[in-house]
């Protein structure tokens, strides 16, 4: 009987035979399966020919969860131990701790089922999670959709990858093999800190196939002595089936019909325009194609499949001929989620035109304002090539794609594999980036006209370099953008002769603002700031920071003053590339400057950006630690926007705060951000005739918590050295209009130990309901006083949130 089944197997009949029921493909069984037993390919069998409809799948809840037909096992490696244990496995919020994966599922269930797969369990680098087998999709193609999270340093690619077997035959020794067919439809790079994030993916196929989802581990975090954990989610799995018919119907009674398909927009164009439709106003129409006629314009196939839309340059087009494709209505995008379009273009021929991007904004038919986005003029080859852009709106909106014809009859236009997915994205090629997106970089063939700081202007010490992953000094692995070690990413020259706080500075092409006009967009951009070595002194690294500086309309020459820090970070952040994300609001011509410093590290940690992006609209920080405050600075080249009031006045004297030097500094102090001999502020004082000099630094103007309004907490490090009772420090808040002062904090050198001096926490809400400061606009002053002895402060920082008062000493007398 095992020797009829095999023959069966290998000669594709019916699983009948084999004590089953329905048909299988010989991609469905591996020879190991068949040797090893019969039950074992029953078993099989009987998975995979169970259904050949696809379904959707939430995972089941409490008790009851389910698989339904998703293999967890990965039947291509059966002759691995490590592959017979499934590496997905089915878990909930409830198990979370214990088996790692979200605290819910993507509904904000905690008892809500998901599949999961924990980074830790074995060696393998790709854990696969197969579908059960497909039939062939429509033209129209299928939509998949699913939500997904990942989290941890190991957790590196999630895939959705096509699979199917086809047969070859080998005429040398009149054999037939199964030759395994693999195409990526959708990957997914970035850590989502178990944010659940929904994906949707738009394909065709002609034949049977299975779908699987590939967990990419990344081992090179791993070590010998400590496995570091990740982990990917996967719920609510959805292998529907597009239904462009339903879609037009609706479109066409109403074209500003807001579709609920998670695919609206998605296009291959292998059975029709997808719900995109021919502009009414345009010169001519574009039309689908599945390979040119002609040998000197237009492509021979689809980017992947055969089908593609395109425009005909033939007669009787004359140049300058417009066509335009609409896209279905779109709803408004998430302030801190934009689009992003990605699309095949196909230019090749003598006489190419113009290809742009453009977006709609308002109603069908009463837009009220378009945006270019992208655009790319001439020939690019006899060659499919990806674009991409950022698209993000706070109303309805729809996209454009106009093509234009050249000079002559050989320039056919093509587009293919229309998708948008969620998330920023730099634009590509970023020859095609619109005005306003020109600083978009991956850097992977220039700097996009990102400059470094001339030397005239004498703002910093190094340069930021371009430069592959690989080829770092600072144990760089990846870059963002392709994730290999021959990707390109910038980062601050490291010197022989580095000296902390040496720092460098980029800056952005010009963005022009009209007169009367605010500029609010958003920044995004991966970041890599990993110090793998932590000296016993404590983080070192160093810092990265982004400002806006306002510029002359005319000369381009900064404005005194006009520089603004909009996101910051400092010393280590983690092994694994992070995206940040700061709001730009302007009212003149600026550019963004994006400085890193190093700290004292003598290790070789890593400082990179790679990947910017802008969009327009509002946002918010992220992360949330990496929002700046008004008052705060920790010294490190001057003193921000703190001033030192001597003696009561502005008049500078030898008792004021100032900057350490490695000249100057009290009793060797080092700095408390990165441990260098210089980057804090202090006063020190030493009266023969023992009289108190009393020496204020004051920090800018701000408004103070109160009711309606967040508590904040300031925050700072502070040391004391010398003696005498008279030593002290006092925090106080002043009204900025009146000059009332109110004493939150108070410590006297007495009370804490200065033979060696050292670095303190201190901290007190500022908290000010019920005063006459509350609500109003204050500055926070550091008021020193001593005879003999002094106090250094660094790392000043607000947050929002209450807070108590630390050490508990300073806490005022009432």
């Amino acid at each position: 009987m095992l020797k009829k089944c095999i023959l069966v197997i290998f000669t594709l009949v019916t699983v009948r035979e084999c004590g089953g029921d329905g048909d299988i493909f010989l991609s469905d069984i591996r020879p190991a399966d068949v040797f090893n037993s019969f039950s074992s390919v029953d078993r099989v069998i009987r998975q995979t020919s169970s259904s050949m409809t696809p379904s959707q799948c939430s995972f089941g809840r409490g008790r009851e969860l389910t698989g339904c037909h998703w293999n967890m096992t990965d039947l291509e490696s059966v002759g691995s131990i490590e592959s017979r244990v499934p590496a997905w496995q089915l878990s909930s919020g409830r198990m979370s701790y214990f088996r790692g994966g979200p605290a819910t599922d993507a509904s904000g269930d905690q008892d809500g089922g998901y599949l999961l797969m924990e980074t830790s369990r074995g060696t393998t680098e790709t854990f696969k999670l197969s579908s059960i087998m497909i039939n062939a999709t429509l033209p129209e193609g299928r939509c998949v959709v699913f939500q997904y999270a990942m989290d941890g340093p190991s957790a590196d690619r999630l895939r959705l990858v096509l699979k199917q077997s086809q047969m070859v035959h080998q005429m040398a020794n009149d054999t037939v093999l199964l030759v395994p067919r693999r195409e990526i439809l959708w990957e997914g790079r970035s850590d989502t800190s178990d944010k659940w994030l929904t994906a949707s993916v738009l394909y065709s196929h002609g034949q049977s196939h299975q779908l699987a989802f590939e967990a990419v581990v990344d081992h090179s975090v791993q070590s010998s002595t400590r496995r570091l954990r990740g982990h990917f989610v996967l719920d609510n799995v959805d292998l529907g089936t597009w239904k462009e018919s339903e879609n037009d119907k609706a479109l066409n009674e109403n074209p500003d019909t807001l579709m609920v398909d998670p695919c609206l927009g998605h296009c291959n164009f292998d059975g029709g325009f997808c719900g995109w439709s021919n502009d009414q106003e345009d010169d001519f129409d574009w039309n689908l194609g599945r390979g040119s006629l002609s040998g000197v314009t237009g492509p021979i196939t689809g980017h992947y499949s055969r089908g593609y839309a395109y425009i005909d340059s033939g007669y009787p087009r004359r140049p300058g001929d417009r066509a335009r494709l609409l896209s279905p209505s779109m709803d408004s995008t998430d302030p801190d989620q934009p689009l992003c379009l990605r699309f095949w273009t196909h230019l090749f021929g003598n006489g190419i035109g113009t290809l742009k991007v453009i977006q709609l904004f308002g109603p069908t038919g009463s837009e009220t304002s378009t945006r270019e986005l992208w655009s790319l003029t001439g020939e690019s080859s006899n060659n499919w090539h990806q674009g991409q852009i950022s698209i993000s709106s706070n109303s309805i909106f729809r996209v454009v794609f106009e093509a234009t014809t050249g000079r002559n009859h050989l320039g056919d236009i093509a587009i293919d594999d229309v998708s948008f997915n969620t998330g920023p994205c730099p634009s590509a090629p970023q020859a095609a980036a619109a005005s306003t997106q020109q600083s978009d970089c991956n850097f992977e063939i220039d700097e996009c006209g990102w400059i470094n700081a001339g030397t005239r202007e004498n703002v910093d010490d190094i340069d930021w370099i371009r430069h592959p992953a690989e080829n770092s000094r600072q144990q760089l692995v990846k870059d963002h953008t392709t994730y290999t070690g021959k990707g390109y990413v910038m980062s601050p020259a490291r010197s022989p002769v580095q000296r902390p706080s040496d720092r460098a500075w980029l800056y952005s092409r010009p963005f022009n603002v009209s007169a009367g006009k605010v500029d609010m967009r958003c920044l995004t951009f991966w970041y890599l700031m990993n110090e793998p070595i932590i000296d016993p002194a404590g983080p070192s690294l160093g810092s990265l920071r982004i400002y806006t500086r306002t510029e002359d309309k005319f000369s381009g020459l900064p404005l005194l003053g006009q520089m603004v820090v909009i996101w910051r970070l400092q010393n280590h952040q983690g092994g694994l590339w992070k995206m940040g994300r700061a709001l730009i609001q302007q009212t003149g011509n600026y550019r963004v400057v994006i400085e890193g410093l190093w700290g004292s590290s003598r290790g070789t940690g890593s400082i990179s950006i790679d990947d910017i992006s802008f969009y327009e609209g509002s946002c918010t920080t992220h992360p949330n630690q990496a929002m700046p405050m008004a008052t705060e600075c920790n010294f490190d080249r001057d003193t921000c926007s703190w001033r030192s009031v001597g003696n009561g006045t502005s008049v500078r004297t030898d008792t004021d705060w100032r900057l350490a030097t490695a000249a100057r500094r009290p009793a060797n102090l080092p700095d408390h951000t990165f441990g260098a001999p210089s980057g804090y502020v202090y006063f020190d004082v030493f009266s023969q005739q023992n009289r108190q000099e009393v020496i204020r630094l004051v920090g800018p103007n701000m408004t103070s918590g109160g009711i309606g309004r967040p508590r904040l907490c300031l925050t700072f490090w502070f040391a004391a050295f010398g003696a005498g009772d008279t030593t002290q420090l006092r925090v106080l808040m002043m009204d900025s209009v009146t000059n009332t002062e109110k004493e939150i904090w108070m410590l006297r050198v007495v009370q804490l130990e200065t033979i060696r001096p050292d670095w303190n926490f201190g901290q007190v809400e500022l908290e000010s309901d019920g005063t006459n400061l509350s609500g109003q606009e204050v500055r926070l002053v550091y008021e020193g006083r001593a005879s003999n002895g002094g106090f250094a402060i660094d790392d000043v920082t607000i947050y929002q949130g209450g807070c108590q008062t630390r050490p508990k000493i300073a806490t005022p007398i009432s």
